[in-house]
């Protein structure tokens, strides 16, 4: 059975490399990368035997991401809010707000200072807890998912039979250095931008010398529509890079008034991206922290994730998430180890909205494992 496995894995990754374009995702070097997205994540479970109602569950989360990197000064803010109600219980939420900013020493290297912040909120709480981290790490991460769109753009051509064969490498990153810059042609040409934008990149795929006619045509403008404007389809985010960063941690508020301020903390955090081809994607990341005090080691938080993103078509994505976290206490003799495994398949459906289905595996400590399916509507409003 696992030689089965490697043999498909294998296979799957061949036709990334046998079919694969002119140019790939690390070759996307740009001096200002970012992104953005907000989305909404809604489930209801109800159910009823007789006239008596067994269940009646409401779960709501938005999540916030955006990002500006640049040499030499980088920003990050990361947010999520939730709220839940079981049946004959009231409204519990939580709400968590995280900022970070870099300032990159040279701005020929990726060595940066960092200062960040994390801020959170549940119903039970007297006040909002939160926490202040100053220190510095090396690393960069590269938003390329405008070159992604430009490889779908070209994959469209292609099989339309708009061009001869894959455009060079340089036609490429030119294309996408204009879906890059949406922006810049709204503000220049304003409501009637579309008509500038996707003539530009018409002529890139004209001076590419691949292009079959004079001109792309109705159904090259209908094909490069639908991949700038996720009409019936989607394009994921492509990051690639890595970041490794150390500082100290101080606590600012606590969640109750009966707690005490504790000591500042050392940690570590790691960031990992990389495209293993068009269609997959693995991301991870890992961070530690352990007191500055008597308990240097003796007590330590530490935690790591990984994703596997994998486009099946260009309406269906799979995804797979796996986090680990381990907690070392003084007084303990065994560690607190738990592992949450889940995995969804996301399914286009249209103007942003998808349907989820989740299956999902946790084992936390010496209790029973937990399973679990959800299924749920979401909405990416950008």
């Amino acid at each position: 059975m696992k030689h089965f496995l490697l043999v498909i894995f294998a296979v799957i990754l061949s036709v990334g490399l046998v079919f694969s374009q002119n140019v790939s995702i690390t070759d996307y070097q740009v001096p200002v990368s970012s992104a953005k997205y907000l989305l909404l994540d809604a489930n209801w479970n109800w159910a009823q035997s007789g006239d008596t109602v067994k269940s009646n569950d409401v779960f709501g989360r938005m999540s916030f991401r955006t990002f500006y990197s640049s040499l030499p000064f980088a920003w990050f803010l990361n947010g999520s809010a939730s709220a839940n109600r079981s049946y004959s219980k009231r409204w519990a939420y939580r709400a968590t707000v995280s900022p970070e900013i870099r300032k990159y020493i040279w701005e020929d290297m990726d060595w940066f200072g960092f200062g960040s912040a994390n801020v959170s909120m549940e119903r039970e709480w007297d006040r909002p807890e939160s926490d202040l981290s100053l220190g510095g790490g090396f690393g960069r991460l590269i938003n390329a998912t405008a070159l992604a769109k430009a490889v779908r753009i070209e994959g469209h051509l292609l099989k339309e039979g708009v061009i001869k064969s894959y455009m060079p490498k340089e036609t490429m990153i030119e294309i996408a250095n204009i879906i890059e810059r949406e922006s810049e042609y709204k503000d220049l040409y304003g409501p009637t931008y579309e008509v500038q934008w996707l003539n530009d990149i018409e002529k890139k795929v004209k001076e590419s010398g691949e292009l079959i006619g004079d001109h792309v045509g109705a159904m090259g403008f209908f094909r490069i529509r639908q991949v700038l404007f996720n009409i019936n389809e989607r394009v994921n985010d492509r990051y690639y890079g890595w970041d490794l960063s150390a500082g100290v941690l101080f606590e600012i508020t606590k969640k109750y008034d009966s707690l005490d301020i504790g000591y500042p903390r050392l940690t570590i955090k790691g960031g990992y991206s990389y495209p293993i081809n068009w269609n997959m994607q693995i991301n991870a990341g890992l961070k530690a922290s352990t007191p500055v005090d008597s308990n240097f080691f003796k007590e330590t938080k530490a935690g790591a994730d990984a994703d596997f993103i994998y486009e099946l078509s260009n309406r269906i994505n799979w995804l797979t998430t796996y986090e680990l976290a381990l907690t070392k206490l003084p007084n303990k003799d065994d560690d607190e180890i738990s592992h949450t495994l889940i995995s969804s398949f996301i399914f286009y459906l249209e103007n942003q909205i998808y349907y989820v289905v989740t299956g999902s595996l946790t084992k936390l400590g010496d209790n029973a494992t937990n399973l679990g399916i959800s299924m749920s509507l979401q909405y990416r409003l950008f």
